[in-house]
């Protein structure tokens, strides 16, 4: 899934490959592809000044590649403009930097390689006659595929219901990573919308109880059986916690560190988790989930004292206070208002 931004000058194109620079790190593979003029090397300026380097970035167009060190190891710029397709880049350093956990590889004219590495974000850059059109994508191995989430679901038997609520959190988290596109903030959406979809992937763990009647579905003597035995068997673990774990067995953990961090009290006791837009999103989508209507935050805390008590341990009814209070600063710093999308 891409994320598309338009910048209308060389300023706002270099502020935008500055918020991407701000969070790179060592392994981290930029490849731009676009034609000349459509912002290439300006976003690679913007890249360094996130980065700290303070040095005017020239495209290394001869030399083929610039080295700039960088708090996070070593910024490495490539401009392979004068190859082609095909051509050997062996003596480059290439192939060595890509490998290197500690190099950061910023690629101008990135189609001149025959394999791109697996992880890798795309930067495609298209110029029109008032602004330029920018599409960031992130390829991962660690996060889920949109692909295995109807896997997942038939793996673990997720209900009817509970997929219906997990779609209209996705819904919601998109919705909300649209309006931060807008602003110009940088949102992986190849990790939001497979997290989102799988935030509630092992939710009838920890029902209170299971009653057949309940359900929205026809439930078969197989599924039943199968519901039965994973109630058991994870009786007193978080769904959260559960799916994490799941996500992490399955070779995805950045996915599962984004599910783990919906859990409500996790907010507060471990705040500073909550270091990215993907994580921040998810964690205020599903609070603007009630089942599968999107709601106020003050309706979705207010069902939850209800349906989950009162809160009489004084120790926990404060731990919720706070909760709370987080979550409605969140809500402002996402700068996302009330409405209501339909279902």
């Amino acid at each position: 899934m891409k994320a598309i931004y338009h910048t209308k000058s060389q300023k706002e194109t270099i502020g935008l490959g500055e918020r991407l620079g701000r969070f790179l790190k060592g392994g981290d593979n930029i490849l731009l592809f676009g034609e000349l003029g459509s912002g290439k090397t300006h976003f690679v300026k913007g890249i360094a000044k996130g980065l700290g380097v303070d040095k005017i970035i020239k495209s290394p167009t001869f030399a083929y590649v610039n080295r700039y060190p960088v708090t996070a190891g070593t910024l490495y710029h490539y401009d392979l403009y004068r190859l082609s397709v095909g051509d050997d880049v062996s003596s480059l350093g290439l192939f060595e930097t890509l490998e290197d956990p500690k190099a950061i590889n910023v690629i101008e004219w990135a189609d001149r390689i025959a394999d791109l590495p697996e992880q890798h974000i795309r930067v495609d850059f298209e110029a029109g006659e008032s602004e330029h059109a920018i599409a960031i994508e992130f390829f991962d191995p660690e996060t889920a595929p949109e692909s295995v989430v109807e896997k997942f679901y038939k793996h673990w038997s997720t209900p009817l219901h509970v997929r219906e609520h997990c779609e209209m959190v996705a819904k919601m988290a998109m919705e909300v990573a649209d309006k931060l596109i807008g602003r110009g903030e940088i949102v992986n959406l190849n990790l939001l919308y497979p997290a989102a979809m799988l935030h509630d992937l092992c939710r009838l763990c920890d029902f209170y109880e299971l009653e057949r009647g309940h359900f929205k579905e026809k439930v078969t003597e197989a599924k039943w059986k199968k519901w039965n035995g994973q109630w058991n068997k994870f009786r007193g673990q978080a769904h959260d916690d559960i799916a994490s774990d799941f996500l992490i067995k399955q070779g995805y953990p950045k996915t599962a560190e984004v599910v783990r961090l919906h859990k409500s009290n996790l907010i507060v006791e471990e705040a500073r988790g909550y270091d990215s837009w993907e994580k921040k999103i998810l964690f205020y989508a599903d609070k603007r989930v009630l089942h599968n209507r999107v709601v106020s935050l003050a309706e979705r805390f207010e069902d939850g004292r209800e349906r989950h008590g009162k809160f009489n341990d004084e120790k926990t009814k404060r731990l919720f206070q706070e909760v709370e209070k987080r979550t409605f600063e969140l809500e402002k710093e996402l700068g996302y208002r009330f409405c209501v999308i339909p279902a």
